[in-house]
């Protein structure tokens, strides 16, 4: 234990040095180690029964952890020039990476949707590649243009994307990128009754794609009336909700949650919030949400700390990555306390690891070099006597 803090601490030094935000990368340490502990406490018990091997999704996730670190140094070293002038290339790669997964033999279909490539050594993910390129283009996108003058054009090239994500069958993922493209028009300055009027009416669609699927509109139902169906499409609200009520203020203790036993669903992922509420109690869930708190406030303040040292581009992808990290941790939460309808999303840096966990590192290593360029161009007005 002692080796470990000091090597946590040489590691803040050096990150000091370099203008690398301590507070931010302590954050991220803390959500990273209760989410190796959490999922190894989710698993144990299954990756037993099913695998004969209780660590299996601990050493795969700790794999993804590794390739994560060696992720976030490789773009912290990339100058956010190239994003900027590459900004073209990750539009087109975006939609690349979403038509693959149509390709038969590499795209494969799983629980009814067909999401994911099959690389042979990892299966990836490709909506949340293609999102997180996508708006990397948006956020240059707009600072070379004017914003009022290419919102149409962004909102339809948007919606090209987000068809076919649609037609994975990955609705969260469609939802999520639409939530924060409009969210950053809205930050970059975008005429509020031109936003407006187009959000109302992107509802109207979908609104339609919720109501005329019926897996889709089962889940609103049971999220009205979840004991409607208990052993159906409300069942795991129903699973999650109990291991609230079950964990109290302190919780039943690490590795005790009676609901991860085959009653909650994916308990290492889409709802692991419900088992660190069941297992740690209430007042370890406030403790996890402040760390969440304090982890996103600095995304924000590095964003407008930017735009004040003139690094408009850096301001935009912080912006950018906070919002798209700030939705998912609201969806991941409101889902799991029974507060909106169930969707299969990810607790950012504490569910299972895959494709979102390391798009989560590459927009640690992208902040992690605005952080670095701050401190240059600040380095730089000293030297010249401003």
């Amino acid at each position: 234990m002692i080796l470990i803090s000091e090597r946590i601490k040489k590691l803040l030094i050096i990150t000091d040095g370099l203008g690398v935000d301590k507070t931010f990368v302590t954050c991220v340490i803390i959500l990273l180690s209760i989410g190796l502990v959490m999922i190894t406490s989710a698993t144990l018990d299954q990756a037993y029964q099913k695998l004969n091997n209780p660590f299996h999704f601990t050493i795969k996730h700790s794999i993804y952890l590794v390739l994560g670190i060696f992720t976030v140094y490789i773009t912290s070293q990339i100058k956010l020039k190239f994003y900027q002038d590459y900004s073209k290339l990750f539009l087109v790669l975006a939609f690349i990476f979403c038509i693959l997964v149509f390709i038969p033999g590499l795209g494969f279909e799983a629980k009814g949707a067909r999401r994911w490539i099959n690389l042979g050594i990892i299966t990836v993910q490709v909506s949340e590649v293609s999102r997180l390129f996508i708006l990397i283009w948006v956020s240059s996108y707009i600072l070379r243009n004017n914003i009022d003058e290419i919102f149409y054009k962004s909102v339809i090239i948007i919606l090209l994307l987000s068809s076919i994500i649609i037609l994975q069958r990955d609705f969260g993922s469609m939802f999520l990128l639409i939530l924060t493209f409009f969210s950053l028009m809205l930050l970059g300055g975008v005429n509020f009754k031109k936003w407006f009027s187009t959000a109302i009416i992107l509802i109207i669609p979908i609104a339609l794609l919720v109501i005329l699927t019926p897996y889709r509109f089962r889940r609103i139902m049971s999220f009205i009336d979840p004991w409607q169906d208990s052993s159906g499409a409300g069942y795991q609200l129903i699973a999650s909700e109990l291991a609230f009520s079950s964990g109290g203020l302190f919780g039943l203790g690490l590795g005790s949650s009676i609901q991860k036993l085959n009653y909650l669903p994916e308990a290492y992922n889409d709802f692991i919030f419900a088992v660190i509420a069941e297992e740690l109690g209430l007042l370890f869930v406030i403790l996890v949400i402040l760390t969440y708190i304090i982890m996103i406030m600095r995304i924000f303040i590095l964003a407008h700390k930017s735009a004040d040292n003139g690094l408009l581009f850096g301001s935009f992808l912080a912006n950018m990555i906070g919002l798209l990290i700030t939705f998912q941790v609201i969806i991941h939460m409101m889902v799991n306390i029974g507060l909106a309808p169930t969707k299969g999303m990810g607790l950012p840096l504490i569910s299972y690891g895959g494709t979102n966990l390391l798009c989560i590192f590459m927009c640690i290593g992208i902040l992690i070099r605005i952080q670095i360029e701050n401190k240059q161009k600040i380095s730089q007005a000293v030297q010249r006597g401003y």
